[in-house]
């Protein structure tokens, strides 16, 4: 498994005496017909673990750190025909993986759990934002609650500066969303956030099923295959 995004199978050694004697008498074409069959119960017993949201081993999900709120199946859209398929068939092995390359990178790193390192400059490419886009009611009201002020053009009587706190509505107009994401943090006594950062992705291994099952289903698919009309 080079790209690590995809379960293979290999009957070779998996089956007893009897059963790897048959299925040496299959044709290649009836062989690589069993790999497929299999292949794809299997795909359905890594949908059917999704919808269940468990791992191989039968434990839950490490739940997202963010709580979804349209609470949708995490990795279902992983799980579909159209995406995860037979990607190879011999009368040898076959492979069950992902032909979109994206698709296979995403269910990798859920299949093991891997540690990625993101920067600034890449949050920023993936998510753009407009900082001379006028700033947001919520940032308009924390600045208040900050203690936000802004100073007068005329001074008071004892001719001192006059500072005042504006209103939502006045800071929504003139401060920009940069503006207003550094007053924050500069009222907050905040430091400026990592250049660089590593977030790991949760082990939630879905895709594959163990040795005896594999054998059993090999089996199955084998004797129905015997048996099926010429």
């Amino acid at each position: 498994m080079a790209a690590r995004n995809t379960f293979d199978l290999d009957v070779r050694g998996m089956l007893g005496v009897q059963a790897s004697l048959a299925l040496l008498q299959l044709p290649p074409k009836l062989r690589r017909r069993l790999l497929t069959r299999v292949s794809k119960r299997v795909r359905t017993m890594s949908a059917r673990r999704v919808r269940a949201q468990q791992t191989l081993a039968g434990a839950p999900f490490e739940p997202r750190r963010t709580p979804s709120k349209r609470r949708r199946r995490m990795l279902s859209g992983l799980i579909k025909n159209k995406y995860l398929d037979v990607v190879k068939a011999t009368e040898d092995e076959a492979r069950l993986g992902w032909k979109n390359g994206l698709m296979g990178f995403i269910a990798a790193e859920h299949q093991h759990g891997r540690a990625r390192r993101f920067t600034a400059a890449m949050a920023r490419k993936a998510n753009p934002i407009n900082y001379d886009a006028d700033c947001t009611e919520e940032q308009a009201k924390r600045l208040r609650r900050l203690g936000f002020k802004v100073r007068q053009p005329r001074e008071n009587k004892r001719g001192r500066p006059r500072w005042v706190r504006p209103s939502v509505a006045w800071i929504q107009a003139n401060v920009k969303y940069g503006q207003a994401g550094l007053l924050i943090r500069e009222l907050k006594g905040e430091q400026p956030g990592p250049s660089s950062w590593e977030i790991k992705m949760p082990q939630r291994d879905f895709l594959g099923a163990d040795q005896n099952d594999i054998a059993q289903l090999i089996q199955l698919v084998l004797h129905q295959i015997l048996n099926a009309p010429r």
